[in-house]
């Protein structure tokens, strides 16, 4: 523990008070972690009883990995995320926030008071430093990397639709990692790159051809994007496979941390935990699509089981009336279920859906 001398006005006398704070901060993920402080000279004093309480257990730390960095001028790299705090100037010269400010100011300048503001009163330009995480910069051009890759040597012998089946679950799976912080301009790159990567690869694939001819057989405006390529499967269920879009089927959504020390086992919260689980597991699917309308008609659970359907958990859809019966595709023929409740639907243990 550290102890923090500050001082308070209370009715124009300044007083000294003393505050306990912890010295140091941790964050744990496996094998990972970082401790925080406020001077470089506690994190140094640190390493040491890191060192020796490691070896009791058998284990050594990665030099190569410990680092003691200053996150307002280079920051750090933790689990994929870029974390550092930059400068941001709350209350500039000029600005309305400003303007009103001062302007509140003289009105409140009292001619009894002890120190009258005078009528030029200024504020003081504040300063302050805001925390931003963003997508590593190694672990995109990683994942640019990869996915050039693939176009250039495993697709070469593939359908386009089993192209861009394969390349939309490789990028929603790196998108939906990092949809949870500020990475708008990330995911507006990665779009950018992978669409360079798919016209050179159409290219290579159709040497010989005009790139009218090109646009005209792999682009399509169903989405209203020109740029967007396509493919048309041949198997029974004829559809189209579109290469997904970052900035419209992958929003990105702020964590919302848990209230205060709500458990989840704590049997008079079931409610409030139901509508948490709900609320994330919509993410799983595309804003707009007809499974989030359907996940939305069903009110986040399954109508086998009526339990909630998590983000985590695997899920499978079904046709209340089956195709071979006539049934189709569309919002309100299909239903989510849980994946062995749908096993389950199958093997006639469960009554029909309604």
């Amino acid at each position: 523990m550290v102890t923090i001398e500050y001082k308070t006005r209370n009715k124009d006398k300044m007083t000294n008070r003393k505050r306990e704070v912890n010295k140091y901060k941790f964050a744990r993920y496996a094998d990972d972690f970082v401790i925080t402080s406020q001077t470089k000279e506690n994190l140094e004093d640190l390493i040491p009883m890191l060192e020796s309480w490691l070896k009791q257990r058998g284990l050594t730390l990665n030099k190569q990995k410990t680092q003691i960095r200053d996150i307002r001028k280079e920051g750090f790299s933790f689990l994929g995320f870029d974390i550092r705090q930059s400068k941001s100037t709350t209350l500039r010269i000029g600005s309305n926030r400003y303007e009103r400010k001062a302007h509140k100011m003289r009105i409140n300048a009292r001619p009894n008071a002890k120190r009258t503001p005078s009528p030029n009163a200024r504020p003081k330009e504040e300063e302050s430093y805001s925390c931003f995480i963003k997508p590593g910069k190694k672990e995109t051009k990683e994942f640019l990397a990869k996915i050039r890759g693939y176009l250039k040597n495993e697709a070469r012998v593939l359908s386009f639709d089993t192209v861009l089946k394969r390349l939309n679950s490789k990028i929603r799976g790196w998108l939906n990692y990092y949809r949870f912080v500020c990475s708008k301009k990330t995911f507006q790159k990665i779009r950018k790159e992978v669409l360079d990567a798919i016209y050179r690869f159409l290219r290579r694939k159709h040497p010989l051809k005009p790139w009218k001819w090109i646009k005209r057989k792999y682009y399509t405006t169903v989405d209203k994007d020109p740029h967007n390529p396509y493919a048309k499967t041949n198997g029974k269920r004829k559809r189209e496979e579109i290469l997904i879009n970052a900035a419209k089927d992958v929003p990105i959504i702020r964590y919302e941390k848990v209230k205060g020390t709500n458990s989840p086992f704590d049997p008079t919260l079931t409610e409030y935990w139901n509508k948490r689980q709900t609320k994330w597991g919509k993410t799983k699917f595309a804003k707009g699509s007809k499974y989030e309308q359907v996940y939305t008609r069903q009110k986040g659970k399954c109508p086998i089981c009526g339990l909630p359907i998590c983000m985590n958990e695997a899920f499978e859809v079904h046709h209340i009336l089956p195709i071979r019966d006539g049934g189709n595709n569309s919002a309100k023929n299909l239903t989510i279920l849980h994946r062995h409740c749908h096993k389950a639907k199958h093997k006639h243990l469960h009554s029909r859906v309604d």
